[in-house]
């Protein structure tokens, strides 16, 4: 840890100062000095099976709509839009074909691959 001296007055910084910083502002609380800590954040990456299985039917789901991309494609999503009423297989509604499309997606997948304890 090393103390950080700002020159721009600022007495205290808390916290990160963009999204791109590896590390973290803190103040000590015996001393009230302002230090800079780095920190590995793989708090992110600690899931429990359900946010697994919910990560995978979203992967799967981005990956699919990605690969649609010709116009051929976009014009049959298009009319397969417009013959499901914008209904999509989860039994919602949607406004945009990529948002039904998506959430048809997600759907096939939860179905497809049953979530087991």
């Amino acid at each position: 840890m090393s103390q950080v001296i700002t020159s721009s007055g600022i007495d205290t910084l808390r916290g990160k100062t963009d999204g791109r910083s590896r590390g973290y502002f803190y103040q000590s609380r015996v001393t009230g000095k302002t230090f800079y800590r780095e920190r590995d954040e793989t708090y992110q990456q600690n899931q429990s099976p359900k946010q697994k299985w919910n990560s995978a039917a979203f992967k799967f789901a981005n990956t699919q709509l990605k690969s649609l991309t010709s116009p051929e494609a976009k014009a049959q999503l298009a009319a397969d839009f417009e013959a499901a009423h914008h209904i999509a297989s989860n039994g919602k509604t949607y406004t945009t074909v990529r948002a039904w499309k998506f959430n048809s997606l997600i759907h096939d997948y939860k179905q497809s691959h049953p979530f087991k304890e």
